[in-house]
């Protein structure tokens, strides 16, 4: 049996938590490394590529140091002799691919484009094509070498239809959690082929549910298209599996319950279990409570709409997703869910039914109540004339009310827009404006409203991968038996954590956090948050994707601005959330979502359903309503701000 003599050293482009842990390696292969070294093995050579690689892009030489760098280049002359060694007393190195440890496939393919390009015949290529029976998608991540065996990988992708289909939606449809390489396909390979491959895959006994939703909603474009038939196969196909999936739901069941009941303890009780969710409100306090003003707080503080930042519980929020459909993938123009995400918009829409209802029952229309808020309470309050709403009788159809209620939602948004730029709002200039409204794009009063991380800041994304995240190395702890947390920064923010229960393998992501400056180990070997302003706003927005900045402590503030000036955070002076703006959107329009309800739309242009299909209106004009009211909530906070900064 063939040695295998390698550390296992991987190429991390960029910042990576491994990636201290595999220069570690690389530094100590150097050191051993002498003239006289044989490579024994494929596995071997590509290691020591990957190494080179480190020394190219500068990283081992950051790591090592700069009194190393004459060192560093000798050690590197070697490496790359003997590369050039290997690689010269192997004539047909495609013998050796069976040999290739998978982590080191993606270099393997790197050195045949580079060193044996002009080696390998197109029938020597094909010969080794035929031979596989797995379909090897990094041949596709070099370009030099899909366009000289052009045909030969035309070929060979209508043979694996499966792994062809998620090259190609790996490269026009799927959006990832990070930046992929990019992918390369024949220049042979026409739309006609591409179509003729998907639909071989949607043949398959095996299609993934994902992958037909995506086939489904296809947005057709000069690189990629799909006739209506493969989307209706697509769709087909989807709705068979999912019927598969979910036959025997009925055992796995989550109630959605919203009561109004007699002596509720503390007047409002929440279930959020895998059994029960839902809300149980004391109906002798609803029935004595019933004025405008409080019916309208009932859907911030009973109801829960918002949190205490007044930001959207409703918009998707990875924290809230499984580990599963965290790292999965969606279209890059689809709208994320959720189990969580469909759970909680389930429980607001029969909060709204039953709360709606019940109102309706005391003689109290919300509709109308909603239109004090704008007509009267904005006047009488903040001074604005003119902000006058009318939205549909009660008693017509849902249908009609559905026609009308969606336009209102957006004219509320243009309103206090040309309010906020003009100071007055001119009802004929609103009718004028005929452009559709971006919600992201109207203003706010409060300056820096928002603040989110900036796209380049990298350290926030690794202090969020090992101190936030449950799937973070450094979460559990064998010392500490069942005393264990979630995730790291709720084990320092309320327990005590020492240098003797860290293993072996958490050290890089600990040593990290030293030398920037977020944890320290004091004299008793305790490992203690230091930094922890910054820490927090980091943890802050890793909860609710932003932070608002006027809920702020005057040290957080003063912390933001510091990371303002150095470029690690971005402010935004918005009405909405780029959150809640694309929740928004993903019910209103399908330009930003292909996955979105298009409500708007559909009764603007009366594509919606029959006219006779009541139980559907209804529950779009329930989600209108939803709208209407979280837009509601944010206008009267953006005003109230504001009116608290000018004191």
């Amino acid at each position: 049996m063939e040695k295998e003599r390698y550390r296992g050293v991987e190429y991390y482009k960029g910042p990576d938590l491994a990636k201290g842990y595999m220069l570690d390696k690389a530094k100590k292969f150097y050191e051993g490394l002498m003239t006289s070294h044989t490579i024994e093995n494929i596995n071997e050579a590509l290691e020591i590529y990957n190494i080179i690689k480190y020394e190219k892009d500068g990283s081992l030489l950051l790591y090592l140091g700069e009194d190393k760098e004459e060192w560093l280049k000798e050690k590197n002359g070697v490496a790359n002799s003997l590369i050039g060694k290997y690689i010269n007393q192997h004539s047909d190195i495609l013998n050796d691919y069976e040999k290739v440890n998978f982590r080191y496939r993606k270099a393997f393919w790197e050195i045949v484009e580079k060193r044996k390009l002009h080696a390998i015949t197109e029938r020597r290529f094909k010969v080794f094509l035929d031979k596989l029976d797995v379909f090897v998608w990094q041949i596709f991540k070099q370009y030099k070498l899909v366009n000289k065996y052009d045909v030969e990988l035309r070929e060979y992708m209508f043979i694996y239809p499966q792994g062809s289909t998620q090259l190609l939606l790996d490269k026009y449809l799927i959006k990832h959690m990070r930046e992929q390489e990019k992918s390369y396909l024949p220049q042979s390979l026409t739309m006609e082929d591409k179509e003729q491959i998907i639909s071989a895959y949607l043949d398959l006994d095996y299609s993934n549910l994902n992958y037909t939703r995506l086939l489904s909603n296809v947005q057709n474009s000069k690189e990629f298209a799909l006739d209506a038939r493969v989307k209706l196969k697509a769709k087909r196909v989807s709705e068979g599996l999912e019927s598969e999936l979910f036959k025997d739901s009925s055992r796995h069941e989550t109630d959605i319950v919203v009561e109004f009941k007699e002596n509720v303890e503390g007047t409002v009780k929440q279930y959020f279990t895998l059994n029960k969710i839902g809300t149980e409100v004391d109906k002798k306090w609803l029935e004595s409570n019933i004025d405008n003003p409080t019916i309208l707080n009932n859907f911030i503080y009973t109801f829960e709409f918002v949190n205490n930042n007044m930001i959207s519980n409703f918009p998707y929020n990875e924290m809230y997703a499984g580990v599963f459909e965290r790292i999965g993938f969606a279209h890059e123009k689809e709208y994320k869910t959720s189990t969580a995400f469909s759970m909680r918009e389930s429980l607001s829409l029969a909060q709204m039914h039953v709360y709606y209802t019940f109102l309706r029952s005391r003689n109290k229309e919300l509709e109308v109540i909603i239109e004090w808020f704008f007509n009267v309470y904005l006047k009488e309050e903040f001074y604005i004339e003119n902000f006058r709403i009318k939205l549909p009788p009660t008693d017509n159809p849902n249908f009609e009310k559905c026609k009308s209620i969606f336009p209102t939602v957006e004219s509320i948004v243009k309103k206090y827009k040309f309010y906020l730029e003009d100071g007055f709002i001119d009802e004929e200039l609103v009718q004028m404006e005929s452009r559709p409204l971006q919600f992201s794009d109207c203003p706010s009063m409060t300056k820096d409203r928002y603040v989110y991380i900036a796209p380049d800041n990298d350290e926030a994304r690794i202090v969020k991968n090992i101190m936030f995240s449950d799937q973070s190395d450094i979460t559990y702890f064998p010392n500490l038996g069942d005393n264990q947390y979630d995730t790291l920064i709720e084990r320092l923010g309320t327990d005590k954590l020492y240098l003797d229960d860290i293993e072996g393998y958490q050290k890089t992501s600990l040593d990290w956090l030293i030398e920037h400056y977020y944890v320290k180990v004091n004299e008793d070997n305790e490992i203690v948050l230091i930094n922890s302003n910054r820490t927090y706003l980091y943890y802050y927005i890793h909860v609710d994707g932003v932070i608002v900045t006027s809920k702020l402590s005057n040290k957080l503030k003063q912390e933001v601005d510091k990371l303002l000036y150095e470029g690690n955070l971005v402010a935004e002076n918005t009405l909405l959330t780029r959150q809640e703006s694309d929740y928004i959107d993903y019910y209103l329009n399908k330009s930003n979502f292909i996955n979105g309800y298009d409500l708007r739309n559909k009764y603007l242009h009366g594509t919606s359903s029959d006219h006779g299909n009541e139980n559907e209106h209804y529950v779009n004009y329930l989600h209108a309503l939803r709208l209407l009211i979280m837009i509601m909530i944010k206008i009267n906070d953006d005003l109230c701000t504001a009116k608290c900064n000018s004191k």
